[in-house]
């Protein structure tokens, strides 16, 4: 693996230990918030280790670019796009929000590597929008089904707030986020180029304040953040050593002004910040040759708990 590559750890952490470890630090947080925390952590094989909530539908704020990123790369799979093809963003509104091409208007066409790293590094809402119009609602949600992604729906172009208000939002769910990032690890979705390219977006995300506030210098994480007032989301890879595991955290009602008013800061992002340190130092804490036992699911908090 070249230096420029995102790490994967090839062992498999014992998720009996591995789950009574992140529990144990996980208590004081979840004991302390007035959030709804849903949480989904797994194998690099997709194993369950810890799920909680995990299929609770919430709005995706930016975690809907996730999906719309994975059934782009498909299709180029497919040979039915190229990552070098140009589209014009001629009758691409420049919304706002995050990213930077709303300030860039003589920016008239990007390729599709481009437009998908500007999606992903800066989530970046005009180059989302027009992966949108480029792929269409259903080709999005198609890939979703395949994918077995049950509480992800892409309803609305970013930044559409009549849509929100008319009650078309995009939703996800923590268990559905960790199983689409999952599809990008697998041997079998993608050729091996285009699974690099996918982790390496995440790898170069740069909002770092919710999993990589507080990460042992040891760590490494490719992710992407979601956040609304009120809402604080994030899900990755995180590699510490030889070991890999997929997290994803989504959490609303916050009560803090800073987290309820605004997109950045405040409790919901050390809450999540605390989150993937929590899962981290348990990583670093598993012994060598520590063994997976394939018979325990690490499910049992999800039980009975559905979308809503």
């Amino acid at each position: 693996m070249d230096g420029d590559a995102f790490p994967l750890g090839a062992r498999l952490p014992g998720r009996a230990m591995l789950r009574a470890r992140v529990e144990a630090g996980l208590a004081p947080l979840l004991a302390a918030t007035p959030a709804r925390v849903a949480l989904s952590l797994r194998l690099r094989d997709g194993s369950i280790v810890l799920e909680r909530a995990a299929s609770c539908a919430m709005p995706s704020a930016s975690l809907v670019k996730v999906p719309i990123l994975l059934a782009m790369l498909e299709q180029v799979g497919q040979d039915r796009l190229r990552l070098a093809q140009e589209m014009s963003l001629a009758g691409i509104e420049r919304v706002g929000g995050t990213g930077i091409l709303a300030q860039l208007p003589s920016v008239r066409q990007l390729t599709l590597a481009e437009l998908a790293r500007l999606m992903i590094v800066l989530s970046d809402n005009v180059a989302t929008n027009a992966l949108i119009a480029l792929l269409g609602f259903d080709a999005v949600n198609g890939w979703c089904e395949r994918a077995g992604l049950a509480q992800t729906r892409l309803q609305r172009r970013m930044m559409d707030a009549a849509a929100r208000a008319a009650g078309r939002d995009n939703f996800t769910s923590a268990g559905d986020t960790a199983a689409a990032l999952g599809w990008l690890l697998r041997g079998d979705t993608l050729p091996a180029p285009l699974r690099a390219f996918g982790l390496a977006l995440l790898a170069d995300q740069r909002e770092r304040a919710h999993f990589g506030a507080a990460l042992p210098a040891a760590a490494r994480l490719a992710n992407k953040t979601g956040q609304l007032p009120g809402l604080r989301h994030d899900a990755g890879i995180l590699t510490v050593g030889d070991q890999s595991v997929v997290l994803a955290v989504l959490a609303d009602g916050f009560t803090d002004p800073r987290t309820a008013r605004e997109l950045q800061g405040g409790d919901g992002a050390a809450l999540l910040a605390g989150v993937a340190r929590a899962v981290a130092l348990a990583l670093e804490a598993e012994p060598e040759g520590d063994p997976c036992d394939p018979c325990d699911t690490g499910n049992a908090d999800n039980a009975g708990q559905g979308g809503r």
